[in-house]
């Protein structure tokens, strides 16, 4: 995508710009000829780093400290699916596989640090999506929006 925006800038196409999840990368705007070449685009992804809520501001510290970066969106992703398992497997109350894909199939409003999700009949999550507008080659969180439904 770096290379996409890139070249129209060049070209003089100073129009916004959307994506989705792909563009989470600490090297977009090295991609992109430059953070400013970003201004005025926008995608869509599972979270954000600079979410102000505590969830995610704690699990942003913990991570930093840990690995000395700062969490992508598959480093939130790891951690909900790990903490997703653990709730089902407390629900179940037994480490029965049978019992664990019930308790699975029945999440309800598990509050991840991606956001608060229940499973539906297909067993995908139904959750809020985050707009981030890139600022300079910053990731900002511009909006969060909640499944209709």
């Amino acid at each position: 995508m770096g290379k996409i925006i890139s070249q129209a800038r060049e070209l003089g196409l100073d129009v916004p710009m959307l994506g989705a999840d792909g563009w989470d990368s600490p090297k977009l705007a090295e991609y992109a000829g430059g953070a400013a070449n970003l201004n005025n685009t926008y995608f869509t992804n599972h979270y954000s780093s600079s979410d102000p809520s505590e969830k995610v501001q704690n699990f942003v510290k913990a991570y930093k400290e840990k690995y000395g970066v700062e969490p992508d969106a598959f480093a939130a992703l790891g951690y909900d699916a790990a903490k997703l398992i653990a709730d089902a497997i407390n629900r179940a109350g037994k480490a029965d596989p049978a019992a664990i894909q019930k308790a699975l199939e029945e999440t309800k409003d598990f509050d991840g640090v991606t956001g608060k999700m229940s499973l539906d009949e297909n067993h995908n999550p139904v959750k809020e999506i985050a707009i981030i507008e890139m600022v300079d080659g910053k990731q900002t969180l511009k909006d969060k929006i909640k499944p209709q439904n």
